[in-house]
């Protein structure tokens, strides 16, 4: 066990996220963003769920528009940019690598359009870069794993630098509030380390995973977009059938596909509260292997993971913490490697990057 790159990767978490909240680059950048009312984005796989579960707090507490796109769907089907202010609009491209084809074509026609284009990438120099007329760096360093974890992450930390610093440039929420969810994240990053040890010991402990042949990942809330995360993360690893649904949707059809070798990871950071419940004890009784991870300060038993509730960016860090290292558990439980060749030949055939 713990032979994969991803736990070297898991295990950098920490420090570089640390890094990241101190660096000054974001609020060195902000000036620029004074005008902005809408901002789209543009992201594929792990940097769109990143993108999805910061941008609805972006929008409350910066008082702008934000809308996140997959290329594909914001090159055909995004008319609603046609109809914003170009002086006041910005698109972001994220791409950690810096290289992803599509997102760079998606924003290349934004650009050819007159929108001002905001990057967001890990690597210096980069296409991503050298298209964007601002680009602000992930600075997670190399990530060779097909399941991004730290990337992941460091976008998650970097949107919401963005969010407390435009916020802060607007004075659209207090100084308070901008130090009281900065204290959340920062305690946050400060606790991986201990969970993601907590996490890997009940995996140990459950046997989590024996005979995982599919998984449904449910959220709701900011956590839907984690649920998306989750999904894709355990598809990447264990290369089975998965998927994601908000809590509230999952009775219009998907629950008929649940049996009592399925397994369902609820992430409960305290919205919804009855409806998970609901639930959880509902695939207790099938027979489900149902596992809650709870962020709303409930009391840890059988197969409910808890912490301490962080109500201001509901858990999100830690939601993903406790994914990731199911992610590489699982697969490495099987006897496999999480990072192993699988139709890895497709996205040569895609031509994915430049």
């Amino acid at each position: 066990m713990k032979s994969s790159i991803m736990w070297d990767y898991m295990e950098e978490e920490t420090d570089l996220l640390k890094r990241l909240m101190e660096d000054r680059e974001v609020s060195e950048k902000i000036t620029v963003f004074q005008n902005m009312q809408a901002l789209y984005i543009v992201a594929h796989g792990s940097s769109f769920n990143a993108a999805s579960a910061v941008a609805p707090m972006l929008s409350k507490l910066c008082h702008i528009r934000v809308y996140v796109y997959i290329p594909s769907n914001f090159i055909h089907n995004a008319h609603s940019l046609k109809c914003e202010n170009k002086d006041n609009t910005w698109v972001c491209g994220i791409s950690q690598t810096g290289t992803s084809r599509s997102v760079l074509e998606a924003v290349k026609q934004a650009k050819e359009e007159g929108f001002s284009i905001l990057g967001i990438t890990n690597t210096v120099d980069s296409p991503m870069e050298k298209i964007s007329d601002v680009c602000c760096h992930l600075q997670c360093g190399e990530e060779d794993s097909n399941a991004k974890t730290k990337g992941y992450s460091s976008t998650l930390v970097l949107l919401w630098k963005l969010t407390l610093a435009l916020a802060k440039q607007r004075k659209s929420i207090s100084d308070a509030e901008i130090a009281t969810i900065r204290s959340e994240l920062i305690e946050q990053i400060e606790y991986l380390p201990t969970l993601q040890k907590q996490t890997y010991e009940w995996c140990e402990q459950h046997r989590y995973g024996d005979h995982m042949n599919h998984l449904y990942v449910i959220g709701n809330g900011v956590n839907f977009a984690t649920a998306m995360e989750g999904m894709l993360k355990l598809m990447e690893t264990m290369c089975i059938p998965t998927m994601f649904s908000d809590i509230e949707e999952f009775s219009h059809g998907m629950h008929r596909s649940v049996k009592p070798d399925s397994y369902v990871i609820l992430l409960h950071d305290g919205k919804s509260a009855e409806a998970m419940d609901k639930t959880f004890a509902y695939l207790n009784d099938k027979g489900c292997h149902t596992l809650m991870l709870n962020g709303a300060n409930s009391q840890a038993k059988g197969n409910v993971m808890t912490w301490k509730a962080f109500p201001h960016t509901s858990s999100l860090l830690l939601f993903t913490a406790v994914i990731q290292v199911i992610s590489a558990f699982v697969p490495e439980a099987h006897g496999m490697d999480p990072n192993r060749n699988a139709n890895d030949d497709y996205t040569e055939c895609m031509n994915t990057r430049i």
